[in-house]
């Protein structure tokens, strides 16, 4: 009973931010750390795009789709597909909003939309679902235009609201939900620009679902004019051991189903964005684990379009 409640009063929460937007758009400073006299290289990461929140003030859509490989181990010989290999593929499709308030305040709509986990094997663990619904706000402590200097911090709420399953394991949807904190730094030289991010994502429900430290490197360079080629690190490192079950993964970014016993994963992708106006660009990254253990990523791609104004 308390679980729904909590959920209600989020969804409320959620709903009235998106009505009143346009209201605050006639007092607040829309353009954020991008307006007149403010911050010229904005260049977003690719990977990542659930944790690793830039640190810039933007009002912006961003369309974001996901390919995600699973690691043949993965649901392996389960008792719903004895004697068949692991493996599959996960798809997600969302779109992230953002509005900025003033130059140092905005709010963050970050995760939502819809995934597709199919098992190599067995349609018994595919299943196409609903993700969790994520939303926050972020302050910017330090903001220098002329150094191109940026230390941003935010909280964001997951709320349990997913639908995906496999089988009888919610893969979203399940336990309490999560508290991601985060600070999140940008400067950029001449053409070069760099991002770091740390964050911690707790689970309210320890004895369901993992709690990770997280943290993000981003680094771009302008080869040709409004094209960006980059490289960006990503890993997460579990912070609690729930035992829901014994699987041997736990979802990283993406779901969680409490398995036992994680491992620190760390990730390594390179792409590029391309500007293709003022206020539109296009991203696209390939990512590998450099860790020997991959949870569930053998490897990805993401790719997005960015709108802002």
């Amino acid at each position: 009973m308390k679980k729904s409640v909590v959920q209600i009063l989020t969804y409320t929460l959620a709903v009235t931010l998106f009505a009143v937007s346009p209201a605050w758009a006639l007092d607040w400073d829309l353009k954020g750390s991008l307006g007149e006299g403010e911050h010229k290289h904005y260049i977003p990461p690719v990977s990542n795009p659930f944790l690793n929140e830039t640190p810039f003030i933007t009002t912006e859509a961003r369309p974001i789709i996901i390919y995600n490989d699973i690691p043949g181990n993965v649901l392996a010989n389960t008792p719903f597909a004895p004697g068949t290999p692991g493996g599959g593929r996960i798809n997600v499709y969302t779109i992230q909003l953002r509005f900025a308030l003033t130059d140092r305040l905005g709010v963050i709509f970050n995760k939502n939309g819809v995934m597709d986990f199919n098992h190599a094997s067995s349609n018994m663990l595919s299943d196409t679902g609903l993700a969790n619904l994520s939303f926050g706000v972020k302050y910017a402590l330090i903001s220098d235009p002329k150094q191109e200097q940026l230390v941003t911090a935010g909280i964001t709420y997951e709320i349990p609201s997913g639908t995906l399953t496999a089988d009888a394991f919610r893969l979203q949807g399940d336990g309490n939900g999560y508290i991601n904190l985060f600070v999140t730094a940008a400067e950029s030289y001449n053409k070069v620009g760099v991002q770091a991010m740390i964050g911690t994502k707790i689970s309210l429900d320890q004895d369901r679902n993992t709690s990770w430290f997280n943290y993000s490197l981003h680094m771009d360079y302008e080869i040709l004019p409004n094209w960006f080629p980059l490289v960006e690190f990503n890993g997460f490192t579990p912070i609690n051991d729930p035992r829901q079950n014994q699987f041997n993964f736990s979802g990283l970014d993406l779901f969680d189903v409490g398995g036992a016993d994680p491992q620190a994963v760390v990730t390594f992708a390179a792409g590029s964005r391309y500007k293709f106006t003022e206020r539109v660009m296009a991203g696209l990254a390939y990512e590998f684990p450099l860790t020997s253990d991959k949870d569930i990523m053998d490897w990805r791609v993401t790719g997005d379009m960015v709108f802002y104004y």
